[in-house]
């Protein structure tokens, strides 16, 4: 299987639980609620994901041939990005076109 093959298996495997699970922030945040009274202090959907990864690592430190510990693993992961927060600051094309005029201006 080629990476590509892998991505696509763990994007369709969010599509197939959004269905079973509801929304990906919502999940997270109820998680986050549960785990906070259980365990009397404040978690975040972000640290579900850092958990829930956790355990997906750990599964694949035993039995790293294990399929759905690295697809599930891929998602957490992509999961905590999601709810930390970061933002990827992506230029718009005219914001590209901009700097791409700019530097070929410092050129000549």
């Amino acid at each position: 299987m080629d990476p590509k093959a892998i991505l696509t298996a763990a994007a369709a495997l969010i599509d197939d639980r959004g269905v079973n699970y509801g929304g990906i922030e919502a999940n997270f945040e109820r998680a986050a609620a549960l785990a906070t009274l259980k365990l009397n202090r404040t978690l975040t959907a972000y640290d579900v994901a850092i958990v829930m990864e956790s355990v997906k690592d750990a599964r694949r430190a035993i039995a790293p041939e294990h399929y759905d510990s690295h697809i599930d693993g891929i998602n957490y992961r992509a999961f905590a990005l999601l709810l930390s927060g970061a933002q990827k600051n992506v230029p718009t094309t005219p914001e590209l076109a901009a700097m791409l005029n700019k530097m070929g201006a410092e050129r000549e």
